[in-house]
């Protein structure tokens, strides 16, 4: 038996959330099926020696939106078997023989699902389509969709989705946007991030690549925060210098600052090595340490042996409130917002899930003053959670099992609404206050930098096709037979005026 899982694995610079999510999703259905697992990845060398998984190169789609849809139908027509479709270089041929032999797809859990990001989505909207043509088993797990989606884009998701054998939606509005695309209950399931058990504390202490690592001997914060928000030109990683000194103070613990995105190890550069060493330099305590990006599940066990996670990055949410380390997010713009503050509801502590302008008022400080205060029941709330959601978890993956392997499954039983531990706090008042207002303008701007970068592609490739156009003019005029009709031509014009236009 084969599977296909389809992440975001293997990218120039390394995401420990998407490997995360693509990896964890391998690891539970090898722990269901006898199957072979294939990775699709943009690294495949890189991929099998992390994880020692089979890895072929995945499908690559032109970033313009204008590209993305023509590019899709020639991905149609290739797994349909026009050998013209595209080159025969192009990954797309390796993909489809392996989804040929394949038993099944499985697209794992991310945040792809929206224009910001489309080439990403129509990736995985040409692998679905490439099932589909070949009639194999397709289930999309994990998945955060929206919030920011052009109309064009919203049916590409609705094909991929309607063709899906399951659909898991991440966070309550994924769910209710999926349900509004016409996904039944029989399909959808609202579940956790696929990543949320990739550890638990303890369970290693070392990386996958065999170099040790050692945790902290004491207590300590994780923090993590990425670049700001490229679309709204934010400026907050100075503040948060100062924000983690106070926390230095008032928790006597260090900070070490845990990257998500960069190239793997102490040399690399970009990413959050870049906004860490930002975060450092206004610093003043001399308790912040800067670490190198380690392999996933290091990150996983270096976040859940916290007493604090602190973070504007999705995935330090997720490992750490699976471990039961109290967590304060901050989001940077309304794409961040809904997938914190979807995270942190799955456990019922959306309260400190805050918005970035919660950061210019003091409500990032106050909210870490308080679950510092409350850790000992956050830890407590938390911790009862947990079986409930790990065994909505663990009735996904049967399901996904079930689907794949081409048996009927019953539909997997969503996470519904869990108990809430609030906050009555001022600062808490503030940050629901402000949520709507942030989420509109930063909302406005994504969708008005989408419509934006859709309109320039489509102008682009205009211009592109008036260039060729004009070439093929000029190579067509400069060719010897249309010189020779033009001699003919006027020859023949040259005729008429003498026999006075009697023919």
């Amino acid at each position: 038996m084969k599977i296909l899982v389809q992440g975001d694995l293997g990218q120039v610079a390394y995401h420990v959330g998407d490997e995360a999510m693509a990896i964890a999703a391998a690891d539970e259905l090898r722990a269901r099926l006898q199957a072979k697992i294939v990775l699709l990845t943009r690294d495949p060398e890189q991929t099998t020696d992390l994880y020692g998984m089979d890895a072929i190169d995945t499908l690559v789609f032109p970033w313009p939106p204008a590209e993305r849809s023509k590019h899709l139908e020639l991905v149609r027509r290739a797994a349909r078997g026009d050998r013209t479709a595209l080159p025969a270089e192009d990954s797309v041929w390796r993909v489809i023989d392996e989804v040929k032999s394949a038993d099944g797809v499985l697209i794992a859990g991310g945040g792809n699902m929206n224009s910001l990001y489309g080439w990403l989505l129509y990736e995985r909207a040409a692998l679905g389509l490439i099932a589909k043509e070949l009639g194999k088993p397709l289930v999309v797990s994990g998945q955060t969709f929206g919030p920011t989606l052009l109309p064009q884009d919203q049916l590409t998701l609705h094909e991929l989705l309607d063709y899906a054998g399951l659909v898991g939606a991440r966070e309550p509005s994924s769910y209710a946007l999926g349900f509004q695309m016409g996904l039944g209950s029989e399909k959808l399931t609202r579940g956790v991030d696929d990543a949320s058990f990739l550890l638990l504390p303890g369970s290693v202490d070392a990386n996958p690549a065999g170099e040790e690592f050692e945790l902290p001997e004491g207590p300590f914060i994780a923090a993590t925060f990425g670049p700001e928000s490229w679309r709204d030109g934010t400026r907050s990683l100075a503040k948060l210098g100062e924000v983690l000194d106070r926390a230095v103070e008032l928790t006597g613990l260090p900070v070490y600052l845990i990257p998500h995105v960069g190239p793997l190890g102490p040399e690399g550069r970009g990413g959050d090595h870049e906004s860490h060493e930002t975060v450092h330099a206004h610093s003043r305590s001399g308790q912040v340490r800067v670490c190198p990006v380690l392999p996933a599940p290091a990150v996983a066990a270096f976040t859940a042996a916290a007493e604090l996670v602190l973070t504007n990055r999705y995935h330090p949410v997720v490992f750490g409130l699976a471990a039961g380390v109290p967590v304060v997010a901050l989001a940077n713009d309304s794409y961040s917002d809904v997938r914190l503050h979807g995270a942190m509801n799955n456990w019922g502590v959306q309260d400190w899930a805050l918005p970035l302008s919660s950061l210019d008022i003091g409500g990032f400080d106050l909210a870490i003053a308080e679950a510092w205060a409350r850790r000992a029941e956050i830890r407590e709330h938390l911790e009862s959670l947990r079986p409930r959601i790990r065994a909505v978890h663990e009735n996904w993956w049967d399901a996904v099992a079930s689907i794949l392997s081409g048996r009927d499954a019953e539909a997997a039983k969503g996470l519904g609404d869990v108990v809430t531990l609030e906050s009555d706090s001022e600062w808490a008042k503030q940050a629901r206050g402000l949520r709507s207002q942030f989420r509109a303008l930063s909302g406005g701007i994504a969708t008005l930098w989408t419509e934006w970068d859709d309109v320039r592609s489509q102008r682009d490739l205009l211009l592109h096709d008036r260039n060729e156009a004009m070439e093929e003019k000029e190579r067509i005029v400069r060719s010897r037979s249309f010189k020779a009709a033009t001699l003919l031509r006027q020859g023949a014009s040259v005729l008429r005026r003498v026999s006075g236009g009697r023919r």
